[in-house]
């Protein structure tokens, strides 16, 4: 009925939420890598084609575990940061929560975020004996980028007049 209008929530709530978001996930992520880690370590031991089979498989549960995560809670409106800050998410024309499908999209962007962004931080610190390949350099221009769009992303909201960052666009 037009009585309540949402604003967005100022860049420091959504860094504490971020970071209470991103702690809990990486408990989460750590806690589930232990039996993971034990089908690793047994498949390591039969080693071959089975070993690869199995780490793949390892990795894209735990990753699965991460998107799933902000998939379920942003469906709800809100993260267990983000109810800790007070942020709602609401869709911009309805302010309904989002569906599904777009929880999930934003799901798999924050791994897709979070995997680049330790890779290229990986990449700008690590010490190499060998000059990297053309596909280590490429992969770490690739990181750094998407890393940078993660950040710029949220800088948007400075600009914007509506204080949405690109990604609530």
């Amino acid at each position: 009925d037009g009585s309540y209008r949402a604003t967005a929530a100022p860049l420091s709530r959504r860094a504490l939420g971020g970071l209470l978001d991103w702690t809990v996930v990486t408990v989460c992520f750590l806690i589930a890598q232990i039996p993971l880690g034990v089908l690793q370590a047994t498949a390591d031991e039969i080693g071959g084609i089975v070993f690869w089979t199995v780490f793949v498989l390892t990795q894209v549960v735990a990753l699965a575990i991460v998107a799933a995560y902000f998939a379920f809670f942003f469906s709800t409106g809100h993260t267990l940061g983000m109810r800790a800050t007070d942020i709602h998410i609401v869709g911009a024309e309805s302010g309904s929560s989002p569906t599904v499908a777009r929880s999930t999209a934003r799901g798999v962007l924050a791994v897709v975020f979070f995997l680049t962004t330790f890779t290229a931080y990986t990449f700008v610190l690590g010490r190499y004996d060998t000059p990297l390949s053309t596909f280590h350099q490429v992969s770490r221009a690739i990181c750094i980028f998407v890393a940078s769009l993660a950040f710029f992303g949220h800088v948007w909201q400075r600009a914007d007049r509506n204080g949405r960052s690109l990604w609530d666009r």
